[in-house]
């Protein structure tokens, strides 16, 4: 796990805190405020809009508020993120946005160093577009996904560079 380096030292990126509404009532500190962590990793303090699975990519909306990846959310979210921590329905906390040694769920065979995209399982990745998955770009993996995984998804090291979003 990362740790911050700027100047928000000190900040714990594996704890979350309870929250009540989805409006960001009751953070600790504004959402959308951004650290700058080991492994040259950034992260984002964001507001769960649904209860996130740890390693799932997650869409961010403009107010921070965060759901597990899916074609759905992927086409009306602003950013891509990785819950390296679950998080339950309203939960605050932070979410990886770039950087290397970042878990992610992936769908159960996925090649190294090929683009991924959203799927219709919720917050994992795939190499393969299906239906309407959206093209996650900045975002590889460093190691194949094995086919013998469990319960068709894997957990495994991506990396990411500026990741975006981009329809087809």
């Amino acid at each position: 796990m990362a740790f911050i380096t700027n100047g928000l030292i000190g900040t714990n990126l594996t704890r979350t805190t309870a929250g009540t509404t989805t409006d960001g009532e009751n953070a600790e500190i504004q959402l959308g405020t951004t650290a700058l962590g080991t492994d040259g990793t950034e992260w984002v303090y964001v507001q769960a809009g649904a209860a996130i699975s740890q390693y799932h990519a997650v869409g961010i909306d403009e107010n921070f508020q965060a759901a597990p990846l899916t074609n759905t959310v992927a086409a009306t979210s602003h950013k891509v993120g990785f819950a390296q921590v679950a998080f339950s329905d309203n939960d605050f906390g932070w979410v990886a946005t770039r950087g290397s040694n970042i878990s992610v769920k992936t769908r159960a065979s996925c090649a190294a160093d090929v683009l991924l995209y959203s799927t219709a399982s919720s917050g994992r990745l795939d190499d393969t577009v299906g239906g309407s998955g959206i093209a996650v770009t900045g975002v590889v993996l460093v190691v194949a996904a094995s086919t013998s995984a469990s319960a068709g998804s894997t957990v495994r090291e991506v990396l990411a560079t500026f990741p975006t979003l981009v329809e087809p």
